[in-house]
């Protein structure tokens, strides 16, 4: 006979991960888990407000580039930065090609532009 020890670990069912900066430039990520879809996205709406308000901005994937961003308050930025969507309040994806750069982000399944 063996004595086996089964040890387990238990996942929430559900997470939400963002990154942002911090608004003295460093990249940063935090994850919220909980029981419910419902209530992850409550309180991801929650951690992004207080996010926003303590001055941090949205990091998508790496490719957030803070030498366009100068870290004063939430709306200058915004209208400052071209990659940022003032529709969807979310970062979008610098593109170019043949000398033309523009920035755009996919919505249900289509390119927006933030215009």
């Amino acid at each position: 006979m063996t004595n086996q020890t089964t040890t387990t670990f238990d996942e929430a069912p559900c997470s939400w991960n963002t990154r942002y900066i911090s608004p003295e430039g460093f990249s940063c990520q935090i994850t919220l888990r909980g029981e419910t879809g419902s209530d992850v996205l409550t309180r991801a709406q929650a951690a992004i407000s207080w996010l926003l308000e303590k001055g941090c901005q949205p990091n998508s994937n790496g490719t957030y580039e803070t030498k366009e961003f100068k870290h004063q308050d939430k709306d200058t930025n915004q209208n400052q930065n071209p990659g940022w969507c003032p529709i969807h309040q979310t970062e979008m994806k610098r593109w170019e090609k043949n000398g033309r750069i523009w920035f755009s982000h996919k919505v249900n399944g289509e390119w927006c532009n933030g215009k």
